[in-house]
């Protein structure tokens, strides 16, 4: 019982620590934005820097203006974690104002490492313990002239599609509330798309700066391992590189992604972070006609109607500037899913559970896939065998019958396959002759609160490119819409596979009516120049055919 006390007392503590920091700021923040802080606020971060460059913009003035976009945004969706305002208040008075990110406060997410600073991940034993060390990104970007000024909020374990955790609660999604904003990046997604940061660093192992940019409507890119640092950040499950944990910046709109990209690329990473590969910037002419490859259905769950039209209008919007379409047959998505989720959680939870305390209820997202995982095999097996051989459902049953805590052999064996499959992946490509792929980021729009507990396999559209090491990105499109994204008449959910018949229990576009939709644009490995090249393109394409998707909250 003493620890189910100490665990309230932590819990309403650090909760308390947040709400202190925010009372203890100047009322300037809890002000109307003035006529010169709805400027700054529109400026794209290129500008901003030139203005902050030639001393017509003072770094102060941006903080303040953000600051009040910030506080209102977690007013209104709950997505902060640690509050950094008054040291970013000193760090403009000595920023770098001739760097490539001058005065320009950046939001990060709360795995990422900042002096001073907690970085709990939503677990009651990290709290109250400050980070010793701000993290090579961290140093990178304070070097650069940015404003590290709050971090954003996550699901506990970092292993679902939604953000919530006992310490700072649920995070809605800035269009909708009763919807989740991704995950786990999903805090920062939220803050983004609200409009209280214009960037944002996050991390993706399987989808986790994706999925988040596709529910929230906001754009990203998934690099590949070794082009921005990551190393001296927090992680949820420590040591586990058999899919391996990436950083990738988010922005609000394309133009501050293609930004900051490119300056987190020339500032030469490699001398910060032992993990990142020299390579610099690299400039990319498209041809004028490319061959660009479809993913329609992984054979696993069949992108509801609203992710199908996003796609859709895209491949039409790129058929119309005379590319080539083609259906794209990737190595079997069922393997890879099985591959990357099973690396995922080798250890079946073992890692992330022991930071639990006894007290301590974990994110609903993730029961599912631990419980399962922790059942005799032999149990499995049978389930395995009734789904296979009873209920005709050879999808679930594949997927369930090595659920298990993986022996370091079975490890081992798991990396071999791992590698099996990028080879194949490589291969079906190169054989295809396309230039790029484009696929749904999910298969479902944003999920209802504790949508992911049905959710739980919804995952392949985007741990497919983790397994691969693609580059990937996403961008919003439209949004949901109730009569045109309704389920065909003859859609038969009785006959899905059961991971499929349980995501399609949150898909509900009456309810869902105005939630963002995104589409990922995928390239090969390294190939980050690329895809923002292509993303850039597309954007004017589907503007083309009249679509442009309209941020929200724009001043």
């Amino acid at each position: 019982m003493l620890s189910y006390y100490r665990l309230k007392e932590t819990i309403a503590a650090k909760q308390q620590q947040r709400a202190d920091r925010i009372h203890e700021l100047t009322p300037l923040y809890g002000s109307p934005l003035t006529q010169s802080e709805i400027e700054i606020v529109r400026t794209p971060v290129s500008q901003l820097v030139s203005e902050v460059n030639n001393g017509v913009v003072k770094p102060l003035d941006i903080l303040h203006a953000y600051g009040k976009r910030t506080l209102k945004a977690h007013q209104d969706t709950n997505c902060l974690t640690e509050i950094l305002f008054q040291d970013a208040e000193e760090q403009v008075k000595t920023c770098n104002t001739k760097g490539p990110l001058a005065g320009i406060p950046i939001s990060v997410k709360d795995t990422v490492s900042i002096k001073g600073y907690d970085s709990t991940m939503g677990f009651a034993c990290h709290a109250f313990k400050p980070i010793q060390r701000d993290s090579p990104i961290v140093q990178m970007l304070k070097e650069a002239g940015a404003i590290l000024y709050c971090k954003t909020n996550i699901p506990m374990t970092l292993l679902s599609y939604e953000s919530y955790n006992n310490l700072f609660g649920r995070t809605e999604n800035p269009h909708k509330k009763g919807y989740a904003p991704g995950g786990s990046s999903g805090g920062e997604a939220a803050l983004l798309a609200y409009g209280g940061s214009r960037i944002g660093i996050g991390t993706d192992v399987g989808g986790s700066v994706r999925v988040p940019s596709h529910f929230s409507g906001c754009y990203t890119v998934r690099s590949s391992y070794g082009r921005i640092p990551r190393a001296g950040n927090s992680a949820a499950i420590k040591g586990q590189d058999g899919i391996t944990q990436i950083h990738s910046p988010m922005a609000r709109t394309f133009e501050d992604l293609k930004y900051i990209f490119k300056v987190l690329i020339d500032l030469k990473p490699w001398e910060y972070d032992y993990t990142v590969h020299p390579i610099p910037w690299r400039e990319v002419t498209l041809p004028s006609r490319m061959k660009v490859g479809v993913i329609y259905d992984d054979g696993i769950i069949t992108p509801s109607p609203a992710c199908a039209r996003a796609l859709q209008l895209t491949i039409d919007a790129l058929k119309k500037q005379g590319h080539e379409i083609v259906e794209f047959s990737p190595p079997s998505p069922l393997e890879g899913l099985r591959i990357a989720t099973q690396l995922i959680v080798a250890d079946a939870g073992d890692m992330a559970l022991s930071q639990i305390g006894a007290w301590e209820p974990y994110d609903k997202g993730v029961t599912w896939l631990f419980r399962v995982a922790r059942l005799p095999r032999i149990i499995k097996k049978i389930y395995a065998w009734w789904y296979e051989n009873v209920k005709g459902d050879h999808v679930t049953a594949f997927l369930l019958r090595d659920w298990n805590r993986k022996t370091m052999i079975e490890h081992m064996g798991l990396v071999w396959d791992r590698e099996g499959y990028k080879s194949q992946y490589f291969r079906a490509w190169k054989d295809s002759g396309i230039d790029f792929l484009v696929t749904v980021p999910n298969a479902t729009p944003a999920l209802p609160h504790d949508g992911m507990y049905n959710a739980y396999g919804n995952v392949g559209y985007s741990t497919m490119f983790n397994l691969a090491d693609y580059s990937a990105g996403v961008m919003p499109v439209t949004k949901v819409d109730k009569e045109l994204d309704k389920l065909p008449e003859s859609f038969d959910v009785s006959k899905l596979n059961a991971i499929a018949r349980s995501t399609y229990k949150n898909y509900d576009p009456e309810k869902m009516h105005g939630l963002p939709v995104g589409v990922q644009i995928v390239g090969r490995r390294l190939e980050e120049e690329k895809v923002l090249k292509i993303m850039e393109h597309t954007i004017d394409a589907l503007k083309d055919i009249g679509v442009e998707y309209k941020i929200l909250n724009e001043i």
